[in-house]
């Protein structure tokens, strides 16, 4: 039976990147062949264990790391005018071009993930004997999906670029907005609930204070690698919602908030590639979820934790302008840069207030 274009365009991706594919692999392995080797350690003797560690965390910064570098790979070649013209040479409609791309990058992602976690499994089966192994079978699938919540996030995010470097810059700086302007709305209203020798309200402050860090987009898997850590490892199980493992239980619907967002990004990646002219390779990237955004979210969210005009509040302002120059590639703003930027004394108010 002949492939459709698809398929035959699917199978060129992959094995056009089949040498990076198997070198990300066996660094993958080697990483974490590493990290767990040293990371077995036992407290009391063996027959009577107080504590052990796996090292399972650097499984999470693997997937991490390949979900986040391989979208930028797959995605890199249309940001250039002379790769488009041989791209879009395929007799493949770009729709299922941007399918192709996509699967095929996850599949990469998938199989160095795979194969470096099943060799890591092996190895704490033959070399231990005191850890609950049977639940890395419900972690690989559990972080499967979330890894998958990072690939379309940066898929999504690198799209938007017109070119490789803001791409990167975009990807960099879209990894962490989410906490910082989360941490910036609770420390403007931290004062609200904060009662000296109040220790409900001292419980509610420090609860609240942990959930800016879900605003970062690797959160959700590494808080899912601290729940299985807390079942896998020795003296480390329980519903204790005093550790971090029970409080990432307790926020589970952050879980479902990340799975939204990732469903969002995987559309957003097939529309923007869909509408994206090829006219727009190399040019400014004009992006609403580009600088326009970014700039004035890092900024004010920045002057509002500070919160008081020190060096640091004017070394925030002129980072603001020179985000402006990198975004207009020119020190000849224009005049709404300017107005964004001094509007950025009424969140230095309100910080202040």
């Amino acid at each position: 039976m002949k492939k459709s274009n698809f398929l035959r365009y699917l199978w060129y991706r992959l094995e056009n990147s089949a040498l990076r594919t198997l070198v990300l692999t066996v660094l993958s392995v080697i990483l974490t062949q590493s990290v767990i080797s040293e990371s077995i350690e036992y407290y009391g003797d063996i027959e009577h264990i107080k504590y052990a560690s796996t090292g399972i965390y650097i499984l999470a910064v693997v997937l991490g790391i390949v979900c986040t570098i391989i979208p930028m790979l797959e995605n890199m070649g249309f940001k250039n005018r002379r790769n488009l013209d041989t791209l879009y040479f395929f007799p493949i409609k770009r729709e299922k071009m941007a399918a192709a791309h996509f699967i095929g990058g996850f599949i990469q992602c998938i199989f160095i993930y795979t194969v470096t976690f099943a060799i890591s499994g092996i190895y704490l089966a033959i070399n231990t004997d005191f850890f609950e192994l049977y639940y890395l079978v419900g972690y690989y699938f559990l972080s499967i999906l979330l890894g998958f919540v990072i690939y379309s996030f940066f898929s999504f995010i690198f799209i938007q670029a017109n070119t490789v470097a803001d791409g990167i810059i975009m990807s960099v700086l879209w990894m962490f907005v989410l906490w910082v302007v989360m941490y910036a709305v609770y420390a403007l209203t931290k004062p609200l609930y904060i009662q000296e020798g109040n220790y409900e309200i001292y419980m509610l402050s420090r609860r609240l204070s942990q959930i800016p860090e879900w605003g970062m987009v690797y959160a959700p898997l590494n808080n899912l690698t601290v729940i299985f850590q807390s079942l896998i490892e020795v003296n480390q199980s329980g519903w204790n919602n005093f550790t971090y493992a029970g409080i990432y239980r307790s926020q589970f619907g952050f879980f479902i908030a990340w799975g939204v967002i990732g469903i969002a990004c995987l559309i957003g990646y097939f529309v923007t590639f869909a509408r994206k002219g090829a006219n727009k390779a190399g040019e400014i990237s004009d992006s609403y979820l580009g600088y326009r955004l970014l700039i004035p979210l890092y900024g004010y969210s920045l002057i509002t934790m500070i919160g008081s005009i020190e060096i640091v509040t004017i070394l925030v302002f002129m980072m603001m302008i020179i985000g402006y120059v990198i975004y207009r590639r020119s020190f000849k703003l224009k005049a709404r840069d300017l107005v964004i930027t001094a509007l950025g004394v009424i969140p230095l108010i309100i910080g202040m207030m």
